[in-house]
């Protein structure tokens, strides 16, 4: 019985190591860990070109979800970097997503026309998605893993392009379930 205890004990501390370089590159990108990482919410919406895109569709990606708005300048501010960064990972299972809260096709259209911004905006005219995200200041984003869970979350803008982002990206696109 106590080897059982034993080899238990060495599992769940192995089990903590782990989580510890993941949570602390997490904080060096400026974001928040999650406690527990948790099944991100299931959505579609439609992008800028009509096509409906799912979150499920995404699996074996890892996913920069982020929410903002055309008349938030704190978005304005970071979505050329969040351009960037989706432009520089385009041949890795990795994606950004930018959903537009409560914000039409017309307003969102030409604000990504004027910045030459490349990276996939999608609509949630209604709010709903953002709702259930718990969306509560813009920015905000949600960093999903290749399993589909929520493992980090940040609100107001970052530097998406820094070193500390690229590592952790890196470390999350590196686990067997991205493809």
């Amino acid at each position: 019985m106590w080897v059982i205890a034993i080899a238990l004990a060495f599992f769940l501390w192995g089990q903590t190591a782990m989580a510890a370089p993941a949570a602390s590159l997490v904080q060096a990108a400026g974001l928040r860990a999650m406690d527990e990482p948790r099944p991100a919410a299931e959505f579609e919406l439609p992008s800028l070109n009509g096509q409906v895109l799912r979150l499920q569709d995404q699996r074996g990606k890892v996913v920069l979800l982020n929410f903002w708005a055309t008349w938030c300048p704190p978005c304005v501010q970071e979505m050329p970097l969040l351009d960037q960064l989706s432009q520089a990972l385009r041949q890795q299972p990795f994606v950004v997503w930018a959903v537009a809260l409560k914000e039409g096709r017309d307003k969102v259209a030409p604000f990504m026309d004027t910045h030459r911004l490349q990276l996939p905006a999608l609509l949630d005219v209604d709010g709903a998605v953002s709702a259930h995200y718990g969306v509560r200041g813009l920015p905000m984003t949600y960093l999903i893993d290749c399993h589909g869970n929520v493992v980090a979350q940040a609100i107001g803008p970052r530097e998406w392009t820094g070193e500390a982002v690229r590592t952790l990206l890196t470390a999350l696109l590196s686990e067997p379930a991205c493809r």
